[in-house]
């Protein structure tokens, strides 16, 4: 399996001077030396190298593919793959010159183990990469003449040739030493995704997904979870559910065969994940489906749920035959004109209906109460809804919302204090990965709730809600479409508590709730911040940390720093203040900042506490892992023995009103049994 390292952080010195080294002392030879005009309607399609190779396009886009690995080269782009990497060249608007250089490292002889040893830990003939060279003129010349040599045949132009190839090495090493190209970073995250899209029927391991790119498992985990807000096996499991949803529809294949055609195997686990996620079997979903189809022939609406313009067909039967509507405004007053209108109906019935007596009567005049709305009516009928500004437009809202899905990740602790009902939540607000504290206080507000996914439309149509909360940052449905459903509103999830509060208690019609809970929250923080000065250590300076890599550390700029610096006012060293926390430059703001260990000594030496959380390994795991390491060891704080783990299972990071209420006890409870503390 070729060594796909593509990222530009690996081009450290250190990696340079082994790679040098290598191509110094390994015996290359120069295979081929090719030229092609590529075509965007004939690009190369998944060309397996036969040896090392690289290869250089010039004066024109590309798309440009290594094993999953997809780069986007502007003008000029110099790759590099080892043996058996697969090559794709999709020219982008015009015709593409491309040079392609084969060429073999022979395998050293057994007694230079230095060398095998230097292989095992990298090897540049096998690593996969792509850049935009500094100096484009000079390749594009080298590479023309090594064309023209390699072709003559002779044995000096092979000669020339071979040491044309490494002057181009040698340009290579040299520009990446300097540090003055261009890397294309590969989309990994779009990679997995294609890679999972392609194969969930198979049973894939995310394992071997992690085999084909340039990046540890843990890496691409967080990344693909920042990007989707899902893990890598979450969204394998909905690419397989989805397949067996629709398959499901069709009454004449068994669940065992749907079991195997959408990558699950077994039945068993057909059923088990479809109750995980739908909370119902595969069983009862299918009886579902197939009712509510016999009732959409009855009704005659028998257009598609979703057209191009988002969902169509918004008047849906329900299971006795009666009619609901399913748009976005779904308010009593269409039943109310429903009804005036029945009225106005019978009335003009009765008016034209022929006389019992022989004389004509007059036919009578419609009262004021059948002409229009009284005033107590239309008053009703508004009380009954809101408008609410949001940063989208104002939103007519109910006035007391009783069926609400929230789709902000794991902060629906931001309306649970409100005492709604919650019928549906993201998959990350399971309250079952909350912690047992957070489960007591808060877990019965969203007991009943169902796991909806953000773009599962059907899915969240079925829950029938009167209201959805979502955000910008985390939609993973246009607000148009959720607009359709039932009414919706957006809002910042990260801005001040007391901003949040104070917007949902206009949107549920409770201001004095969120004053009253903006207080208590103040009045907790308080009571905190003192128990931590009567301990000594409100002055003490602290940093938190977030492993999410094999024990590697971060800063986290963003939700727990709510609770420490700004809830607490409790300080960070000063460079860490400075370069991480600088409020003057907002990409400083609310991020993670991963922190290499080899470097760590110079943010922490200052710290006089560290606190640590993780999300890969457990908290036994994480501190086996950073026992034996030197730097971390020799930290102030560390051999004080002031440092904090918490594991993520047990306290909370989450920036939500309910989260907090929690963490900030747990987080002030672990503070004061460090032994910088006094008891």
């Amino acid at each position: 399996m070729p060594e796909n390292t593509g990222a530009a952080g690996y081009f450290t010195k250190e990696t340079i001077a082994d790679a040098v080294h290598l191509w110094t002392r390994s015996a290359v030879s120069l295979i081929d030396v090719r030229y092609q005009l590529l075509h965007p309607d004939m690009p190369m399609r998944n060309y397996r190298m036969p040896s090392g190779m690289l290869v250089y396009t010039c004066g024109g886009k590309a798309e440009i593919k290594l094993d999953r690995t997809v780069y986007h080269p502007e003008r000029f782009g110099l790759f590099h793959g080892g043996k058996g990497t697969e090559l794709s060249i999709r020219p982008v608007g015009g015709q593409l010159p491309t040079y392609m250089v084969l060429y073999k490292a022979e395998t050293a002889p057994f007694y230079k183990r230095d060398i095998h040893r230097l292989l095992e830990q990298t090897n540049p003939f096998m690593q996969a990469y792509g850049f935009s060279p500094e100096n484009p003129i000079f390749f594009t010349g080298k590479l023309q003449t090594l064309y023209d040599r390699w072709k003559r045949e002779s044995a000096m132009d092979r000669l020339h040739a071979k040491i044309i190839l490494y002057q181009l090495v040698y340009e290579i090493y040299r520009e990446l030493e300097a540090g003055g190209v261009r890397f294309f970073e590969p989309d990994l995250v779009a990679a997995a995704k294609r890679y999972l899209d392609e194969r969930y029927a198979q049973p894939v391991s995310i394992q071997s997904l992690t085999d084909l790119l340039p990046i540890s498992g843990s890496q691409l985990g967080r990344l693909f979870k920042q990007r989707e807000r899902k893990s890598l096996q979450e969204y394998l499991n909905e690419r397989r559910l989805d397949a067996a949803r629709r398959h499901l529809q069709n009454p004449h294949v068994t669940h065992k065969e749907i079991a195997a055609g959408c990558g699950f195997v077994y039945e068993l686990n057909l059923i088990r994940m479809f109750k995980k996620y739908y909370k119902m079997t595969p069983t009862d979903y299918r009886r579902k489906m197939i009712e509510n189809m016999r009732n959409r022939d009855i009704d005659n609406d028998s257009q598609r749920l979703y057209t191009e313009r988002g969902l169509d067909g918004l008047a849906q039967s329900t299971g006795d035959g009666e009619l609901s509507m399913l748009g976005q405004t779904r308010s009593r007053e269409m039943v109310l004109a429903a009804a005036l209108g029945v009225m106005l109906l019978l009335s003009a019935c009765a008016s034209n209906a022929p006389a019992t007596t022989q004389s004509p009567s007059p036919a009578p005049v419609q009262s004021q109460a059948q002409a229009a709305p009284s005033a107590d009516t239309k008053e009703t009928v508004a009380a009954r809804t809101r408008t609410i500004a949001t940063e989208h437009g104002d939103v007519e809202v109910p006035a007391d919302p009783q069926r609400i899905v929230y789709l902000v990740c794991n902060n629906v602790g931001d309306i649970l204090p409100f005492g709604k009902t919650v019928v549906g939540i993201d998959q990350y607000g399971d309250p079952a990965q909350r912690p047992e504290p957070w489960r007591q206080q808060w877990g019965p507000f969203v007991a009943d709730a169902l796991m909806v996914a953000g773009s599962n439309l059907e899915a969240i149509m079925a829950l029938e809600p009167d209201l959805i909360i979502g955000s910008a940052t985390w939609a993973s449905s246009p607000l148009e479409q959720l607009s359709k459903i039932a009414p919706t509103v957006f809002y910042n999830e990260m801005s001040p508590l007391e901003e949040r509060m104070t917007f949902f208690g206009e949107l549920f019609g409770m201001p004095e709730r969120a004053e009253e809970l903006i207080a208590q929250y103040a009045a907790k923080v308080e009571a905190a911040k003192q128990r931590l000065v009567d301990a000594g250590i409100y002055d003490k300076t602290i940093v938190f940390l977030q492993g999410v890599e094999e024990g590697s550390a971060g800063l986290q700029g963003d939700k727990t720093r709510g609770i420490i610096y700004e809830d607490l006012g409790m300080r960070a060293p000063e460079r860490v203040e400075k370069q991480f926390f600088n409020r003057e430059n907002p990409q400083t703001e609310g991020f993670y900042s991963p922190l290499s260990l080899e470097v760590i000594d110079q943010y922490l030496n200052e710290a006089d506490i560290i606190a640590y959380t993780n999300f890969a390994p457990s908290v036994e795991e994480l501190e086996k892992q950073l026992s034996p390491v030197e730097i971390w060891q020799a930290l102030p704080a560390v051999k004080a023995g002031n440092v904090t783990f918490y594991s993520i299972t047990d306290t909370l990071i989450d920036f939500d009103y309910a989260s907090r209420t929690v963490s900030l006890d747990t987080f002030v409870d672990a503070l004061l049994e460090l032994p910088i503390a006094r008891k």
